[in-house]
C-alpha cells in the first residue's frame, strides 16, 4: 500500500510557503479527492463556508480582496445589513476565494472552513445548491417570546401547538431545502436565497382548508405542502418542539412509583399565545450525514433567520439546537461556538440551548500523555458494510511541535511517519481511499494543531475506492527530548444515523482492553480512576457544547436521579468543566426516554437522548426561571423533576 502526497487541486495555494498552515483540513481532503466524499463539486463550484473576519474588517473588504471568489450575492443579506457587521458570517465562495486566503485575504479573513454534507454512494437527496442572496429582510412576528427550533420535521398542525382560539402558534417556518416543504405555497427568503418560507397566516390557511367541523385531515395537510418528513409517525423536530412549547410539559408526562402522570396543561409562558414558534427545517441531504460536517453554515443561518423575526414587541428569544457534531477542538474555540458568543453580545435577550451529546459510552474519545521520545498506539475499529466516509480528529497541545504519527491499515503496510505540514494519501493520488492531513495550524480551533485521518467507505455498490474494515492502528510519537505538557485527544466522528433517515453508516470506535476489562461481568458507569486506558468516557461533549455561548443540557434518570450512561460529560480541553445543567431524559432503567408529541392527532412517542434535555431547559428559561444547576436541588420543581445533573 503506497503513500503519496495528496493531489494539488484548485482550492489550496500550494505555491505559498507552508501552504497548509491555517487551513481547514477537510478542505484539503476535499480538494485532493475532487470533492468525491461530498458528492462532487458541481458548477459553478460554490462551497458553503463559515468565515471569521479579522477585527475591523467588513464584508466590503472581503468581496474586494477575494479576486471574484466571493460576490455580495454569495453572502446572505442578514450579514450585510446597514449598521450591522458581524465577524462571523456564511458565504458560498468559489476556489478563487480559498486560493487567496494566504495572499490578498490574509489581512481580512481570520479563519474559513467548509460546511458540506458527506454524501453516501446512494444519495436520496441532492446537497443544497448555492443561493443568490438579496438584502436583509425584517420579519417581525409580534410576539413577546420567540420560540426558535432548529430541527427536522415540524408538526405544525399538532393540536399541542395551538393557541387559545385554536390556531397554530407556528408563526414562521423556513425549509432550507430548495425543493422541500412549502415550495408551492411559500416564497424563497430573499436575504438567504434558498429554500422556502411561510408565515403563520399561510400555515393556518392550509390547516383551515382541510378542517371540517372539529376534524383535521393531517395527512392531506402535510401532503399538500410536500412536507415528506411528516409521513412518519414521529419526527425529531415534532418531539423537541412539543417538549419546548407544547401544552403538556414533561413534568406532567413523567410519573413515579407513588404518583402517576397528571397530563395537566402547563399554562406557562412557553405554551401561551404570547410565545410564537419559529421553526427552521434543516436540509434532508444534511440530515442524512450524522457527522455534522454541514452544521456550521446551516445552523448559523437558521439562528440569524429566527432573530430576523424579532420586533419591538419581542422581550426574549430562546432558541433550541439538539444537534451537534462529535468533532472539534473541544475548548470553546470552534468557529460556530465563537459565533454563539458574538450572538450573545449582539442580542442580550437571546438564549441558546444545546444538547450535551450521547457519546459517553460510545468509545469515540481517547486521551493520553506522551513523555519524551515515547509513543502510544490507538486501535480504531472500522466497521464492515459502512457506505459512508469515516473520520478521526487528533488534537495536539501547543507544544507538540515534534509529534508525528503513523497509520497502519489492517493487513497492509504502514504509512511513513507523518509530520506537520504533510498531507499523504493512499493507495493512489488519483483515487485515494485514505488520507492524513496534518497542518501545523488549523482553522478548526485555536490552541494546538489538529490531524485529520479520513477514510473512504468500507462498502460500495460501484467502483469507488474502499478501505479494509478491521483494526486500524494510529501510532503517535513524541520525537522531542521533553514531555508534552498537556495530553493529546482523539475523537471519532459520529457515523450512525439520524431519526427518519436511511441507515448508511456504521459507527467506528476505539478498542482498548483497559477501557472496561470487566464489561462481560458488570459494565462500568464511569472512567476508572488511575486506569491506563486510552479510551475515555469523559471529555465527550459535542463540538459545539464546550463554549459559553449556549446553555448545555445533559440527561439523568427520573427514578433515581442518576446520570444516564449515554449522556456526554466534561471536562473539555478548555475552561469549561462540563454541562451547564441537566434534565430528565429517562424515566427509569426499564423505561428509557420521554414521551412527547408525534406527528398526528394526540399521539405521543418516546425518544431517548440529551436532545430531549435541551428543550426542557429552553422551556425553563422561556418561563423566566434561572437555569437549573449542575446538582439536583433538595426540593425539585414539579415542572422539571430533578432539574439537575449528578456531578460529572
Amino acid at each position: 500500500m503506497s503513500w503519496l502526497p495528496i493531489a494539488h487541486g484548485a482550492h489550496v495555494n500550494w505555491a505559498q510557503p507552508d501552504p497548509l498552515s491555517g487551513l481547514d483540513p477537510y478542505l484539503v481532503w476535499a480538494d485532493g479527492t475532487n470533492f468525491a466524499p461530498y458528492g462532487g463539486l458541481k458548477p459553478p463550484g460554490k462551497i458553503a463556508t463559515l468565515i471569521e473576519l479579522k477585527d475591523g474588517k467588513t464584508v466590503a473588504d472581503l468581496v474586494a480582496q477575494s479576486g471574484g471568489g466571493v460576490k455580495l450575492t454569495d453572502i446572505p443579506g442578514v450579514y450585510r445589513a446597514p449598521g450591522s457587521q458581524p465577524r462571523f458570517l456564511t458565504a458560498w465562495p468559489t476556489a478563487a476565494f480559498f486560493k487567496r486566503l494566504k495572499t490578498t485575504l490574509k489581512d481580512v479573513v481570520a479563519r474559513a472552513e467548509i460546511s458540506l454534507p458527506v454524501v453516501p454512494e446512494r444519495p436520496k437527496f441532492a446537497p443544497p445548491s448555492a443561493p443568490h442572496c438579496g438584502t436583509s429582510v425584517h420579519r417581525g412576528i409580534q410576539r413577546k417570546t420567540i420560540i426558535g427550533v432548529i430541527d427536522d420535521g415540524c408538526a405544525f398542525a399538532q393540536y399541542h401547538l395551538r393557541d387559545t382560539v385554536g390556531n397554530t402558534r407556528v408563526c414562521r417556518l423556513w425549509d432550507q431545502e430548495q425543493n422541500g416543504a412549502f415550495s408551492g405555497q411559500g416564497v424563497v427568503p430573499g436575504d438567504f436565497g434558498r429554500g422556502h418560507e411561510v408565515s403563520g397566516t399561510q400555515i393556518q390557511a392550509v390547516i383551515n382548508r382541510f378542517t371540517q367541523g372539529n376534524a383535521l385531515d393531517e395527512d392531506a395537510c402535510y401532503a399538500t405542502v410536500n412536507y415528506d418528513r411528516l409521513r412518519r409517525a414521529a419526527t425529531h423536530g415534532a418531539h423537541i418542539t412539543d417538549v419546548f412549547a407544547g401544552q403538556i410539559p414533561v413534568g406532567s408526562l413523567v410519573g413515579s412509583a407513588t404518583m402517576p402522570p397528571t397530563w395537566a396543561d402547563a399554562n406557562d409562558t412557553a405554551s401561551s399565545d404570547d410565545a410564537g414558534i419559529v421553526f427552521v427545517q434543516l436540509p434532508r441531504a444534511c440530515l442524512q450525514d450524522p457527522s455534522g460536517a454541514w452544521l456550521d453554515v446551516h445552523v448559523l443561518d437558521a439562528i440569524r433567520y429566527i432573530l430576523s423575526c424579532a420586533d419591538q414587541e419581542t422581550e426574549q428569544i430562546v432558541i433550541n439546537l439538539s444537534f451537534g457534531p462529535q468533532r472539534g477542538p473541544n475548548n470553546g474555540t470552534a468557529m460556530l461556538e465563537k459565533a454563539f458568543d458574538e450572538l450573545g453580545m449582539e442580542f442580550p435577550n437571546l438564549t441558546l440551548t444545546a444538547a450535551a451529546g450521547n457519546s459517553f459510552s460510545a468509545r469515540g474519545h481517547a486521551m493520553f500523555k506522551l513523555k519524551a521520545s515515547a509513543s502510544k498506539t490507538l486501535h480504531w475499529q472500522v466497521m464492515p458494510g459502512d457506505e459512508t466516509p469515516t473520520f478521526v480528529q487528533l488534537w495536539l497541545p501547543q507544544d507538540a511541535h515534534q509529534v508525528e504519527l503513523k497509520i497502519t491499515p489492517p493487513g497492509l503496510v504502514a504509512s511513513p511517519w507523518v509530520k506537520p505540514g504533510d498531507a499523504l494519501v493512499s493507495p493512489s493520488t488519483a483515487k485515494p481511499s485514505c488520507g492524513v492531513i496534518y497542518p501545523p495550524r488549523t482553522s478548526r480551533g485555536n490552541h494546538g494543531a489538529m490531524v485529520l485521518v479520513a477514510l473512504s467507505p468500507s462498502s460500495s455498490f460501484g467502483t469507488n475506492p474502499l478501505v479494509p474494515h478491521g483494526i486500524w492502528c494510529i501510532e503517535v510519537k513524541n520525537k522531542s527530548a521533553t514531555a508534552l505538557n498537556k495530553p493529546i485527544h482523539a475523537w471519532v466522528d459520529r457515523d450512525d444515523f439520524n431519526l427518519g433517515t436511511t441507515v448508511r453508516g456504521r459507527q467506528s470506535y476505539f478498542e482498548d482492553p483497559l477501557y472496561d476489562p470487566l464489561r462481560y461481568l458488570e459494565s462500568a458507569t464511569d472512567d476508572t480512576p488511575g486506569s491506563g486506558a486510552l479510551v475515555r468516557r469523559r471529555g465527550t461533549l459535542t463540538g459545539i457544547a464546550t463554549g459559553n455561548g449556549a446553555l448545555v443540557a445533559a440527561g439523568y434518570r427520573h427514578s433515581d436521579h442518576k446520570h444516564v450512561r449515554y449522556s456526554s460529560a466534561g471536562p473539555t480541553r478548555g475552561a469549561k468543566v462540563g454541562p451547564d445543567c441537566g434534565a430528565v431524559t429517562d424515566q427509569s432503567r426499564s423505561l428509557p426516554g420521554l414521551l412527547a408529541a408525534g406527528t398526528r392527532g394526540a399521539s405521543v412517542v418516546r425518544l431517548i437522548g440529551t436532545s430531549v434535555a435541551a428543550p426542557q431547559v429552553s422551556r425553563w428559561v422561556a418561563n423566566g426561571r434561572p437555569p437549573p444547576g449542575p446538582v439536583p436541588p433538595l426540593h425539585p420543581d414539579p415542572q422539571l423533576e430533578g432539574s439537575g445533573l449528578l456531578p460529572l
